[in-house]
């Protein structure tokens, strides 16, 4: 399975492999600074919030399993669980370098 639908990039920004470029860095960009966020805090409401963010951008570029550990991060923060969240953090991570392969960039350590 693919890290995310890049069909859904073209059909959101046109096909113009320069601008299909730019978003997919800036989507590989937000999210490991939100894998960062939630492994350098342990504020519930910041963990809940960047997932939120990443769980929207990740279902709009059709990224699914990035989309579903966001959600399973944000759903443990607001429930006040955060040994789920730090248990969730080597897949949320693991799909984050994911998204950099597929779009041919380096994946940096989280």
């Amino acid at each position: 399975m693919s890290a995310y639908d890049r069909s859904k990039l073209v059909e959101l920004f046109g096909g113009d492999p320069s601008t299909i470029a730019a978003v997919e860095r800036e989507f590989y960009d937000t999210a490991r600074d939100v894998a960062r966020e939630i492994a350098a805090t342990e504020d519930l409401g910041t963990i809940a919030r960047a997932a939120h963010r990443l769980k929207g951008a990740s279902g709009m570029i059709g990224a699914a399993p990035l989309h579903a550990i966001a959600e399973a991060v944000e759903r443990a923060a607001k429930a006040q669980d955060l040994d789920q969240v730090r248990g969730l953090h080597d897949r949320f991570c693991g799909e984050v370098v994911k998204v950099a392969e597929q779009a041919g960039l380096p994946a940096e350590q989280l």
